[in-house]
């Protein structure tokens, strides 16, 4: 997508600079998985402060900036001149509805040419190992690679452009959406739904407008995924599973999750948008995760606890309760009541 069709796109935004900007524009990323040829959104001085850091990298990249108008104005001098060494930088009234319009024209360019109804077997197309045990009854699209080893029942839909590594077995009627990586010796249960679209909308004009979703997930070594499992693939980077996580039945973990290594999430627990688990975090069941929240390595999360958006919580926290705070003293306030309503 050239530049000026950006605008076409999108009426609303403005180019502020443009160092001749020959190239296509590929994709749209994020911070923290710049891409080559993209475009970043940047909404306040919370987005600018984590792009700045990485401003070396988007110069190699040729990444350009669609900033928000009246923040921009706001940007110091010295923060301005860093951003004017980037490839362009469009401004727009309202960042959120401008980056909703522009997924969909990205989204279109990446999709429209997957082939959703032959099986990839009989286009020539996939590559699949010749010890892979594959029942009847199963789907692959174009451009599947498995790998060796690999186990898939029936009644599994593999879509195009999906990686499944040595040694995975998927269980029956399992959906796995396009650029979805799966690695290797991991165990996916009946029912579960890889890849599909998070949960993103902009209320404009008295409508949630849909933000398309293209990143696809990236499921590292060694994981296992309980039965009825949703994991929705990243809005324009990956929704990764660290290696050795093991996640149970019923579990939703939405769009831009970053989950770590040797993870453990039990039953009917659910994590909103972006957030960031680090190896070794342990989630009860039905506990819950608010979205943009950090927890660090190593905590553990009682079982129905709810954790607030934006949290930060260092490594060896222990939560619990509603909202969550440390475990120890959720426990003496749930003492403390005890005793008080005793007392009545």
């Amino acid at each position: 997508m050239k530049l000026s069709e950006l605008t076409g796109f999108d009426s609303t935004l403005e180019i502020v600079h443009n160092k001749s900007w020959p190239e296509e524009i590929l994709a749209i990323s994020t911070f923290d998985a710049l891409t080559e040829n993209s475009v970043v959104f940047i909404k306040n001085a919370r987005f600018l402060n984590k792009f700045l850091p990485e401003l070396n990298r988007a110069l190699e990249l040729r990444v350009g900036v669609v900033v928000d108008a009246k923040f921009f104005s706001l940007i110091n001098a010295e923060s301005k001149e860093a951003l004017q060494k980037l490839s362009f930088i469009a401004t727009s009234p309202n960042v959120a509805m401008s980056l909703t319009t522009l997924s969909r024209p990205f989204y279109d360019s990446k999709f429209k040419d997957l082939n959703f109804q032959v099986d990839g077997r009989q286009m020539g197309s996939t590559s699949i190992d010749a010890t892979a045990r594959i029942a009847q009854g199963v789907f692959i699209g174009e451009n599947v690679t498995i790998g060796a080893n690999v186990v898939i029942h029936a009644g599994v839909t593999v879509l195009p452009q999906v990686e499944i590594a040595d040694n995975t077995v998927i269980y029956p009627n399992v959906s796995i959406y396009p650029f979805t990586k799966i690695g290797k010796n991991c165990r996916i249960h009946s029912g579960v739904v890889i890849g599909s679209d998070g949960f993103g909308y902009t209320f404009d004009q008295g409508q949630h407008k849909k933000i398309w979703h293209m990143g696809g997930v990236v499921i590292h070594d060694n994981v296992e995924i309980g039965s009825n499992t949703s994991i929705d693939q990243g809005t324009f980077s990956p929704t990764i599973i660290g290696s050795g996580t093991r996640i149970d039945n019923l579990v939703q973990i939405a769009h831009n999750c970053r989950i770590g290594r040797g993870c453990v999430i039990c039953g009917q627990a659910g994590l909103a948008g972006s957030v960031v688990l680090e190896d070794y975090v342990v989630l009860g069941g039905r506990a819950a995760v608010g979205p943009d929240s950090f927890i660090g390595m190593g905590s553990q999360i009682a079982g129905g606890a709810k954790v607030n958006e934006s949290a930060n919580w260092p490594a060896g926290s222990k939560l619990g309760g509603h909202p969550a705070r440390d475990l120890k003293e959720w426990m003496r306030g749930v003492a403390y009541l005890r005793k008080v309503s005793l007392k009545e």
